[in-house]
């Protein structure tokens, strides 16, 4: 797929959903999550070359971007808030922008006739937040393991695109290559998220920052190594994957997810250099 067509097309579906989750009220109280560009590019990506027109592409996209939003956002309501009127507002409206980012994805589908499209994601929705109660209840009863946190948050920030793709996917091989490369993109966002907010904030984020640091003669500095060696790892397993696909002609498109990785990488590692 030619990169051109590709990005402006990606830009009308985040302008889509900006749209929707546009609401100044909400905007007001709510941290609303930054939207997962690159798992939304590699689908729509996924769809175009799976024979997919460009309006029911975006469609799927745009629907698959409000429910992870959705999704993400309920996962920020804390269980604790002050006793203040605005933390009451914006743990009341962090719920309900959830509910509704969520939501709307009914509304579109059934609009556009994807009844399938429903079922696929409502399936999806279920695996989240058990894999998210699964979490929780791990997490309050000190019984977290490393593996079973990599595991349970792999579900969670995959499964909505795992779903579609499982459900149009042509064959077997076709299969493990994007399961492969929607995992590994994503386990890659959340190692450089992880790093840049060590880097930028200056904070321990609870993941696999806050596993290093509870071994025995570990300091953030080991930490902040390890997750570095980490992202790189990830990110050369996945320019390898993109390299490996066959024709090269849609390299191209995919390509241009990587580049961003880079980008990333490289901010960081020139501000280490400062």
């Amino acid at each position: 797929m030619d990169s051109a067509p590709f990005l402006d097309d990606f830009r009308e579906i985040l302008e889509h959903m900006t749209q929707v989750i546009s609401q100044p009220y909400v905007q007001e109280y709510v941290d609303v999550p930054a939207v997962a560009e690159n798992r939304l590019a590699l689908l729509y990506f996924f769809l175009r070359e799976t024979g997919f027109t460009k309006e029911r592409a975006k469609v799927y996209c745009v629907t698959t971007g409000l429910v992870q939003l959705g999704l993400d956002t309920h996962e920020m309501v804390k269980i604790q808030y002050d006793e203040s009127l605005v933390a009451e507002r914006n743990r009341q409206l962090s719920v309900l922008a959830g509910d509704y980012y969520s939501s709307y994805y009914y509304h579109l589908l059934a609009e556009a006739g994807e009844i399938e499209a429903i079922a696929v994601l409502a399936q999806a929705i279920q695996e989240v937040n058990e894999a998210k109660m699964k979490l929780y209840l791990a997490k309050t009863s000190n019984q977290l393991s490393l593996e079973n946190y990599l595991s349970l948050r792999k579900t969670i920030d995959t499964a909505l695109y795992l779903s579609v793709v499982q459900a149009h996917v042509k064959n077997g091989e076709e299969s493990r290559f994007w399961t492969n490369l929607i995992e590994q993109t994503t386990a890659f966002e959340q190692m450089i998220a992880e790093w840049e907010q060590l880097r930028w904030q200056q904070q321990v984020p609870f993941g696999f920052s806050q596993f290093l640091l509870q071994k025995p003669g570990s300091t953030l500095a080991n930490v902040i190594d390890s997750i570095e060696a980490k992202v790189m790892e990830l990110l050369s397993v996945c320019e390898q994957l993109i390299i490996n696909l066959n024709p090269t002609e849609k390299q191209t498109g995919l390509a241009w997810v990587t580049s961003r990785y880079s980008h990333r990488v490289k901010r960081l590692k020139r501000a280490e250099e400062m």
